[in-house]
């Protein structure tokens, strides 16, 4: 088989270690830089790609692919790609050392609200010495988690094991760990947002979740409670996130993600003194774990078997 890569944040490792992997199998397979001039190579003739975030032209040409697997665990930017056909199946990632990471990241944050360090933060901007409040027990700070997939569940499970209670929230019923609640269908997602103190958002990226941490949403947890963004910026309203802090409806946020990255350096998020950003750097693929998890799908799709991580277009991931 031909594959075409592409992934603009590579320093050339995963690259070299796809290369190793697909010459070391049983079969002949050949990959080809799509970033790489140098090396020339038919389109017509490139059966599958191996990529993340492509550019808009670059499955112009691809008349005989098959198959794309993503590099990522979430697709939201393959599905709308202006040039990939709806019949092209999408495989993804479905960890490859993210939720190690991302339940690191999150239980930063839960910790960070739960001792109020963002209270110390505005402080600090203030100049003032506060001290003498009550710190709230882990066991009675209640985390409310968009999502019940693979992430969420790692996350929910740490979580857990240093006592916080936790509640995911999913469009459809998951079987989870014991231990960890589990609330369904949009009917219930006011309920699950009113025990939130704090709510972390862990969903894919589709028609139904864009934009989902707005006013509405904020309006529904406890005053007070703090929000945790490591998805997809397109799950935020800035404006609305923005206000309810703004107000005191929500006593800070943690944020990972943005609607354009690198974030703009004019925006409001960068001197709010209850806003925490970071780049964009709550869990990265590890290239040894996406590499056999890539190969692995490869070697399913090639025996006739559904791998893992098919992306289901209806439901956006």
């Amino acid at each position: 088989m031909n594959f075409l890569y592409y992934f603009a944040g590579d320093d050339g490792s995963m690259l070299r270690a796809l290369q190793e992997a697909l010459q070391s199998g049983e079969h002949e397979h050949s990959i080809f830089d799509a970033s790489d001039s140098s090396t020339p190579y038919q389109r017509d003739r490139i059966d599958a790609a191996i990529c993340w975030q492509p550019p808009a032209d670059f499955f112009d040409g691809l008349t005989n692919l098959n198959c794309v697997y993503a590099l990522a665990a979430g697709v939201d930017q393959l599905l709308k790609h202006p040039g990939l056909p709806t019949t092209i199946d999408i495989i993804r990632l479905r960890d490859a050392g993210m939720s190690q990471q991302m339940a690191e990241y999150v239980l930063y944050g839960v910790l960070r609200a739960q001792r109020q360090f963002h209270e110390f933060d505005v402080a600090q901007h203030n100049s003032s010495w506060i001290h003498g409040g009550c710190v709230q027990r882990a066991s009675d700070t209640h985390v409310g988690i968009l999502g019940a997939g693979v992430l969420a569940t790692a996350v929910a499970t740490r979580l857990r094991a240093n006592d916080y209670p936790v509640t995911c929230w999913s469009r459809t019923s998951h079987e989870l760990p014991s231990g960890i609640a589990h609330i369904h269908g949009a009917d219930q997602l006011p309920n699950f947002l009113a025990q939130c103190q704090v709510l972390v958002c862990l969903l894919a990226l589709t028609d139904d979740t864009f934009g989902i941490l707005n006013t509405a949403c904020f309006d529904q947890l406890p005053s007070g409670a703090f929000v945790i963004n490591c998805a997809r910026g397109q799950h935020m309203n800035d404006a609305d996130l923005l206000n309810a802090l703004d107000s005191g409806q929500l006593s800070g946020a943690m944020l990972d993600v943005f609607h354009h990255e690198p974030l703009d350096g004019s925006h409001p998020f960068w001197n709010h003194p209850r806003v925490l950003v970071t780049p964009h750097e709550a869990a990265r693929s590890l290239p040894e774990k996406s590499v056999a998890q890539v190969i692995a799908s490869i070697k399913q799709v090639a025996k006739g078997e559904t791998p893992a991580g098919l992306v289901d277009r209806s439901r956006g991931y």
